[in-house]
This record gives C-alpha cells, sequence and structure tokens, in this order.
C-alpha cells in the first residue's frame, strides 16, 4: 500500500501490553515505509516508554503532565497532526479515543481508528469509528454496544526479539542468585489492581510458600502501587521458609532476560503471550484466582480468545496453583513439550508481522473513504454524555454526599 502519515495516540507511558503493542506496530509499520508519529500526555515521574521507543528511533510527542486539561492535550494533539501533516488517528484506548473524537477527529475531519486491548466492553467509545478489538470473546458485546464497524486484530508479540536466545538469561540468573539447578518461576507485569494483576502475582507468592520446594525460586518483575505490598508479603514467605524463595526486584526496561532465564513463566495477557514466545511454559492468571496451565486442549481457545486471561470461583486458593506448578516442574520433559508447542502456536497467531499488515489493511480501508461529518455527529450525544454530563454528575454527588 501508499506510506501513510499515521499519529499514533498512545494510552499512557507505562510499560503496558497495548503501549509496547503500539510502539512495535508503529516501529514495524515505519520499517515497511509508513510515517509514524507517537503522542502521549505526560505523567507523574518516570516514562520508560519514551526511552523504548527512542530505541527503535521513534519520536514520542509529551503533552503536559497528568494533571494538563484535556481540553489542553487535544489542542496539542491537534498541533502535532498538522505539522505530521498526519492522514489518520490511531488512538489506542479510551481516553485516546475521547482526545481524538473532540480533537483532530472533530466533525470528521481526519478519519480515526480506535484499538481497545481490554479484556470487558466499555461504554463511552465512538460507535460510527473503526474499532479494533484484540479480544474474540468481545464481539458480540461490541456489536450490542451499537459499533458499526469492527475488526478482530489480536495483540501482536514480536516473535523475533522475544524468541529463546534472544536474551542473555544466565546473566540475569547470576544477578539474582539463581544457582544452576534451581527452577525459576517469573513474571513480569504491572502491580497494579487493574484486572488483578497483583492479586496473580500475591497469589503465585503463596502457592512458592505452600510448596516448600528448597529448588524453587520466584522473581517478580514489574512496579506500580501494589509493589510495597508485594514486597511484604514475599518477605513474609520467605522468613517462613528460611531462605530468599521470593525475589521483586521492581521494573526492568527490558524484561526479556526474565523470559529467557526463567523455567515457567505465570502471568496474564501480553507477558504470557511473550513467555510462550521464549519458548516457556505458562501458566495463565485472571480474575477471581483464576490459574490454568496454557496447553492443547479445551482451553487454548477461551485463553486466545481473552488474550490469555481467564474468570476463576472466587477461591483464591493457592493449594491449586501449587499443584499445577508441581505438575511442571517435577516434569522437566512435560516443560520441553509444553514450550516448544506454546512457541508453535504463538508465532502461527500472533506474530507482530501479520497484525501489522492486517492494520495496514485497515488503514487503506479507511483512507478510501470520503470524509464525512455524519458519523461524528451521530455520535455526538453519547460521546458529550460521557465526556462531560456523567463526570459533572458524579462530582455533584459527591458533593451532595458529604
Amino acid at each position: 500500500m501508499r506510506p501513510v502519515r499515521v499519529l499514533v495516540h498512545l494510552n499512557n507511558l507505562a510499560l503496558g501490553g497495548a503501549q509496547l503493542n503500539a510502539v512495535d506496530i508503529a516501529r514495524t509499520l515505519r520499517e515497511r515505509g509508513h510515517d509514524p508519529v507517537l503522542f502521549a500526555q505526560g505523567v507523574a515521574g518516570p516514562a520508560p516508554l519514551v526511552e523504548v521507543a527512542a530505541g527503535y528511533g521513534l519520536e514520542v510527542v509529551v503533552a503536559g503532565g497528568p494533571d494538563t486539561p484535556h481540553a489542553e492535550v487535544r489542542r496539542r494533539l491537534g498541533r502535532l497532526a498538522a505539522e505530521h501533516g498526519s492522514q489518520l488517528l490511531h488512538a489506542w484506548e479510551v481516553r485516546a479515543a475521547r482526545n481524538s473524537y473532540f480533537g483532530p477527529g472533530r466533525y470528521g475531519r481526519l478519519p480515526v481508528v480506535t484499538t481497545f486491548y481490554g479484556i470487558r466492553m466499555l461504554r463511552g467509545l465512538p460507535r460510527h469509528q473503526p474499532l479494533v478489538l484484540g479480544l474474540g470473546a468481545l464481539l458480540g458485546d461490541g456489536r450490542a454496544f451499537g459499533h458499526r464497524d469492527i475488526s478482530l486484530i489480536e495483540p501482536p508479540v514480536n516473535t523475533a526479539a522475544d524468541a529463546p536466545g534472544r536474551a542473555d538469561g544466565a546473566a540475569f540468573r547470576r544477578e539474582h542468585g539463581i544457582r544452576d539447578g534451581e527452577l525459576l518461576l517469573s513474571i513480569v507485569t504491572r502491580l497494579v489492581p487493574a484486572l488483578e494483576k497483583d492479586a496473580g502475582a500475591e497469589l503465585t507468592v503463596d502457592a512458592v510458600g505452600r510448596l516448600d520446594d528448597p529448588r524453587v525460586r520466584l522473581v517478580v518483575v514489574g512496579a506500580g502501587p501494589s509493589l510495597e505490598k508485594l514486597r511484604a508479603r514475599a518477605a513474609g514467605v520467605n522468613a517462613l521458609l528460611g531462605r530468599e524463595a521470593v525475589l521483586v526486584p521492581g521494573q526492568l526496561a527490558d524484561p526479556r532476560p526474565a523470559y529467557q532465564a526463567a523455567d515457567i513463566i505465570l502471568g496474564m495477557g501480553g507477558s504470557a503471550l511473550r513467555g510462550l514466545a521464549f519458548g516457556k511454559p505458562v501458566v495463565v492468571h485472571g480474575a477471581a484466582g483464576y490459574t490454568a496451565v496454557h496447553e492443547p486442549g479445551p482451553l487454548v481457545e477461551p485463553h486466545a480468545s481473552r488474550c490469555m486471561y481467564g474468570f476463576g470461583d472466587g477461591s483464591r486458593a493457592p493449594e491449586e496453583l501449587a499443584g499445577q506448578l508441581r505438575g511442571l516442574l517435577d516434569d522437566p520433559d512435560r516443560r520441553a513439550r509444553l514450550g516448544a508447542w506454546g512457541r508453535e502456536w504463538v508465532v502461527g497467531r500472533f506474530s507482530l508481522e501479520s497484525v501489522t499488515t492486517s492494520f495496514e489493511e485497515l488503514y487503506a480501508r479507511v483512507l478510501a473513504r470520503p470524509a464525512r461529518v455524519t458519523g461524528w455527529v451521530k455520535d455526538l450525544e453519547q460521546m458529550t454524555r460521557y465526556e462531560f454530563t456523567k463526570p459533572a454528575a458524579l462530582r455533584l454527588l459527591r458533593l451532595l454526599g458529604r
């Protein structure tokens, strides 16, 4: 297709799955001759995604800080679109979609594509603009919510960079004191309550305590508001076992060595997919205490349709996870089989190259349409309600409740 000047509005600057997906796709688009530029609202504190993008030679324009008014963010977004000569705006997640709708996409002047890789469908997204969902399980909900143009493009994995031998796992083990013969469990995640990511890490810490196996070590790589809480939980288990079984070193700009070093990966979403790409057996985390080994059988499609996520029964019992881990820890042949199968599965279904091609095809389809204000106007009542009316009503209720 002809080169496209695309303005990519990131959801935020954290090292989360959707943001890394957006950067990987932008990088691949540029390698194919397109001209992407990235935009995001500033954050309080470090913005590691800027460094990641810069390492790929991508420009990220950061607008203000976390408290910058939406109107100012949209003004800067519009100015960047004009300076860049953007032909299309690609918004990642809800806030970016609203900024795009009320900003450069106002009156339908600049076509907007929104990607939503959440696990539950949300209202308040434009219903007459193209919407990309990453989970097949949400297609029905998207249509029920009134979206007229929905595509399924599952989250990509950079299976060239995330591959066996592409990171120094031995150095990671030495740095963290993981001895030869010890079996390493790795979790790479954002330590946040959202999607119960922190709860999955906490459950795994407890399961290591139940295993009480001197061969087993767990490392949790990541940062977020739940970091110190998890470190306290890890300290408790370490004291109980009388050894440093659980390590919580914090965030790494490049977490690939943690994947390469592991014997087993635990996690959800893009992190679980990256674990598979490294040829590791994966235990999937989810809500309400969900854990399951990802292996050939009836769970493959449910995991894929929810981007490596599941829903438990609420028991949150570490004994069940400890049993799942025991079945892998005591069977190296099974770990090897699952690692080889998982690598083949993720390359065939989630490769960055095929996902980028799907976005190129969507861009071409959107740009082939004449610019129209009709769809934008049809969404105006709903977008105004979710952007202005509903927040104002909630503020009023809080005031009345004081």
